[in-house]
């Protein structure tokens, strides 16, 4: 790795400002002083910057219990963004494991590691989602039925894949769904003429939501819950 990129890395800076500490500041590896921003840091070097070890992190895992009115985006001119309610080192390469849309609220998870995201969101994974959804028409029998045999969804033409709909009353239901389409959850509720009110996601894979999470904060994953994917 560069050593402007592992300083950036380490300490939270960007590229430009770790260029200038370079410039500016002794940095030594291995007890040698390095000016050259592009000087290879071996593995396991011993990096020191104001007489501070420098070291990587390894990956970050995070839950988080996304609020409503902000998006799963690293930057939004319109809108907060999740990350706004992060403060973690080296925020700038994280991403989120899938998104949930601006007005949905639940389980959100929040990662570096590329490999790990992808084991969840590609759709040969087929992971499981668990949503909660308030609608404003009335369910029925004949609704479970239409999602478990698949929806034909506006604008596509492959219908969905079989889905749980599992009635709690009138007008709330839990929906275990294997696929991430676009607004899927809404969509498929519009599709039998129904609306949804409001939705929160519990469920991804079995890692359920942490009911100690108020809107808005997170917290890093177990290893036993890193592992579930």
């Amino acid at each position: 790795m560069r050593l402007d990129r592992f300083i950036a890395e380490t300490t939270g800076m960007s590229r430009k400002e770790a260029t200038k500490v370079l410039q500016r500041d002794t940095v030594t590896v291995d007890g040698i002083a390095q000016k050259k921003t592009s000087f290879q840091v071996p593995e396991g070097a011993h990096v020191i910057w104001n007489d501070m070890q420098l070291e990587l992190a390894g990956p970050t895992y995070l839950m988080m219990h996304k609020p409503l009115d902000c998006v799963c985006a690293n930057h939004d001119s319109r809108h907060r963004t999740v990350f706004t309610y992060i403060d973690v080192p080296n925020i700038k390469a994280l991403h989120t494991v899938g998104r949930l849309d601006l007005d949905t609220t639940g389980l959100l998870l929040i990662t570096d590691d590329g490999q790990w995201s992808h084991r969840i969101t590609s759709p040969k994974q087929q992971c499981l989602k668990i949503y909660h959804a308030w609608v404003s028409e009335p369910l029925t029998e004949e609704n479970i039925s239409a999602f478990a045999a698949g929806l034909e969804l506006t604008g596509e033409d492959k219908p969905t894949a079989p889905a749980l709909l599992e009635i709690l009353n009138e007008r709330e239901a839990l929906v275990h769904v294997h696929e991430g389409r676009y607004h899927q959850v809404r969509r498929m509720f519009a599709a039998i003429g129904n609306n949804v009110e409001k939705l929160h996601r519990e469920q991804v894979g079995s890692l359920r939501l942490d009911a100690d999470l108020a809107p808005g904060e997170c917290r890093v994953l177990t290893a036993e819950e890193i592992a579930l994917f």
